[in-house]
C-alpha cells in the first residue's frame, strides 16, 4: 500500500512537471476567484441571519441548518455522481489494473487502494464547493477551535459515507451491463440523480425561509419547515450535527455521528463482501457481454392484428432507447415540482383559486405540448430509413399513421387531465371547473397530437438525426409556436364562459347553461374541425412521402 501511494505522488509530480507551471497557476487563479465568489455569497447570507437581533439564537441556527441541508443535498448526489464514474475508471477500466492484479499483492489490498484513489478523484470538487460555506458558517456561529474540529470530523463522515454509496453503486451497474451499455446506463443514472436534486431542492420549501406573515409564530414557523423525510439522509445528518455543535449539543452531535459510523460500517461490510465474491468475476467479464441469452420474445398482448405489431414494435423500441428513459425522468421531476408548487401556492381570498385553477388548464396544456414536441413530433423522422421495412409488413400504411397518432396522443390526454386533477386534488376546487376541463382539454389536447404530426411530415430527411436537430428545425419551431398560439387562444376563448357562470353566481341570478353549454360546444367543433383538417392533409403528406 505504501509503495502504491509513493508511486502515485510521483506520478502526479512528473504531471506537474511535464504540463508547465504557467498552466497550474492559472487553475489555481481561477480556483482562488471561485473560493472567493462562493465565500463572499455565504459570508453575505450568513451574516444578514447573524444580524437580526430581533430573532432568537435556535431561530438563527434553524434556518442556518435549511440553508445547509440544500448545499449538502447538491453535493451529496454530486459526491454520488462523482463516485460512480470513478469507480467504473479505476476498479474496472484504468489501465494499471492488469498489472495489479498480476503483481503479488492481496486483492483486498489493491481494493482499497482502489477506494482512495476513487475517494481522491471524486470527494476533490466536493471539497472545494464546501470551503466556503463551511468557513462563512463557522464565522459567524462555530468560531471555536473545539467547533472547528468538530464540524471538520463530520464533513469527513459525510464524504466518506457519500463516497462509498456511490462505490457501491458503481460495483452493482456492471453486474447487469457490460461495458457496451455503460454509457447509456451512466446517462440514465446522472439524469436520475439530477433530477433527485430538483424534486429534493422543491421539498425543501425555500420560498418560505423569510415568509414575514409566519415568523410572527415562531414555532408554527419552524414546524412547518420541518420534514421527517430527510432525517433518514446523510446530508440531513451532516446539517443537524453541525447545528448541534453550535448548539453545544453534544448528545445530539453524538447521536448524529452513530448514525453516520453505522451507515459506514453497513456500506464497508456489503463492499467488503462484494469484493470477495464478485469482484474478481467482475473484472473478467466487464468488457464482455452481459446477460448472455436473454432476449425478450414477441409474446402476446391485450392487442392483436397489425395494430398489435405495431404496438410490440414501438414498446420495443422505447425499451431500447435509453435517452427516451432520462428525458422520462426530467418530465417526472417536472411534475413533482408541478404537483409540490400546487399545494404551496397562497390563497388569501376564495376567487385566487378560481383564477389559479383557470391558469392551470393552460398550464396542463402547454407540458402536453412540449411532450408532443419532443415524443409525438419526432415519432416518424426519427424512424429513420428503418420505416420502410414498417411499411413493407402487409397492412395500409394509413394505418401506421394512424396508429402513431393514437400511441401518443391517448397517453398524453391522460397526463394532461393528470396535472389538472393535481390541482384539483391541491385546491379542492368546484364541479364547475372539472366539467369545463373536459371540454378544454379533450379536444384541445388531441389537436395538439394531431399537430405534432403534422408538423413532422414536414420533415423528410434520408439519415436518422437526433430529437434535438428535430426540434429546433422549422417545422419544430413552427409547431411549437402555433401550439402556443392555440393553447392561449383556448385559455381566451373560455374566459367568457367562465364568466357567465361566476359572475351570476356572484350575484345569485339564474345562471344560463345553455349559453354556457353552446360556448363549450363551439370550443369543441372549433378543435375538431381544425384537427379533421390538419389529419387529412397529414394523410396527404404521409401517402405522397417518398423513403430514400
Amino acid at each position: 500500500m505504501i509503495s502504491l501511494i509513493k508511486v502515485k505522488f510521483k506520478q502526479l509530480r512528473n504531471t506537474v512537471r511535464q504540463s508547465g507551471k504557467r498552466k497550474y497557476l492559472l487553475f489555481l487563479l481561477l480556483g482562488l476567484f471561485t473560493l472567493f465568489l462562493f465565500g463572499f455569497f455565504f459570508i453575505r447570507i450568513f451574516g444578514f441571519l447573524n444580524e437580526q437581533n430581533e430573532f432568537p439564537l435556535v431561530f438563527k441556527l434553524f434556518l442556518s441548518e435549511k440553508i445547509l441541508m440544500m448545499v449538502f443535498l447538491t453535493l451529496f448526489l454530486m459526491l454520488i455522481l462523482s463516485a460512480l464514474i470513478s469507480t467504473l475508471n479505476i476498479f474496472f477500466l484504468s489501465r494499471d489494473l492488469k498489472l495489479l492484479l498480476a503483481s503479488p499483492a492481496r486483492v483486498g489490498s489493491i481494493f482499497i487502494w482502489k477506494a482512495i484513489e476513487t475517494a481522491f478523484n471524486s470527494s476533490s470538487m466536493v471539497i472545494f464547493f464546501s470551503l466556503p460555506v463551511l468557513y462563512s458558517y463557522c464565522y459567524y456561529f462555530a468560531p471555536r477551535w473545539y467547533d472547528i474540529l468538530g464540524i471538520f470530523f463530520i464533513f469527513v463522515l459525510y464524504i466518506l459515507s457519500g463516497v462509498l454509496t456511490g462505490i457501491l453503486l458503481g460495483m452493482i451497474i456492471p453486474t447487469f451491463f457490460s461495458v457496451k451499455r455503460l454509457q447509456p446506463v451512466l446517462s440514465l443514472v446522472s439524469i436520475g440523480l439530477v433530477s433527485l436534486i430538483v424534486v429534493f431542492l422543491r421539498l425543501l420549501r425555500p420560498e418560505q425561509f423569510l415568509k414575514p406573515e409566519s415568523i410572527e409564530n415562531l414555532f408554527e414557523y419552524m414546524s412547518d419547515l420541518k420534514l421527517g423525510f430527510f432525517s433518514y439522509f446523510p446530508f440531513s445528518w451532516v446539517a443537524k450535527g453541525i447545528t448541534f455543535i453550535s448548539r453545544n449539543n453534544g448528545s445530539g452531535f453524538l447521536k448524529v455521528v452513530g448514525l453516520f459510523f453505522a451507515m459506514l460500517l453497513l456500506l464497508s461490510a456489503i463492499l467488503y463482501l462484494f469484493q470477495k465474491c464478485y469482484y474478481l468475476k467482475l473484472v473478467d467479464r466487464l468488457n464482455e457481454s452481459s446477460l448472455v441469452g436473454v432476449r425478450s420474445g414477441w409474446k402476446k398482448r391485450f392487442l392483436t392484428g397489425d395494430f398489435g405489431a405495431l404496438w410490440k414494435k414501438e414498446i420495443k423500441t422505447f425499451i431500447r432507447t435509453s435517452s427516451q428513459w432520462s428525458q422520462l425522468l426530467i418530465i417526472a421531476a417536472m411534475v413533482m415540482v408541478f404537483i409540490l408548487n400546487m399545494k404551496s401556492i397562497p390563497l388569501p381570498h376564495p376567487a385566487v383559486k378560481n383564477i389559479i385553477v383557470y391558469l392551470n388548464l393552460g398550464m396542463a396544456a402547454f407540458i402536453v405540448a412540449g411532450l408532443n414536441s419532443r415524443f409525438t413530433f419526432t415519432a416518424i423522422s426519427m424512424e429513420g430509413p428503418g420505416i420502410v421495412h414498417v411499411l413493407a409488413a402487409p397492412f395500409p400504411r394509413k394505418k401506421f399513421l394512424k396508429f402513431k397518432l393514437l400511441f401518443f396522443a391517448i397517453p398524453q390526454v391522460l397526463i394532461g387531465f393528470a396535472l389538472f386533477y393535481t390541482g384539483d386534488i391541491s385546491l379542492k376546487i368546484d364541479p364547475f371547473i372539472r366539467v369545463a376541463a373536459l371540454f378544454f382539454l379533450i379536444p384541445l389536447l388531441v389537436l395538439l397530437s394531431v399537430m405534432a404530426v403534422f408538423f413532422g411530415l414536414q420533415i423528410n430527411r434520408p439519415a436518422p438525426i437526433t430529437p434535438q436537430h428535430l426540434i429546433v428545425s422549422k417545422a419544430g419551431i413552427s409547431y411549437m409556436l402555433c401550439s402556443l398560439l392555440m393553447i392561449v387562444m383556448g385559455v381566451i376563448y373560455f374566459a367568457r364562459p367562465l364568466f357567465l357562470f361566476y359572475y351570476n353566481l356572484y350575484r345569485m341570478s339564474a345562471i344560463p347553461y345553455l349559453e354556457i353549454f353552446i360556448w363549450f360546444f363551439g370550443f369543441v367543433i372549433l378543435n375538431l374541425v381544425t384537427g379533421k383538417w390538419l389529419y387529412g392533409k397529414s394523410q396527404r403528406l404521409w401517402a405522397r412521402r417518398e423513403f430514400l
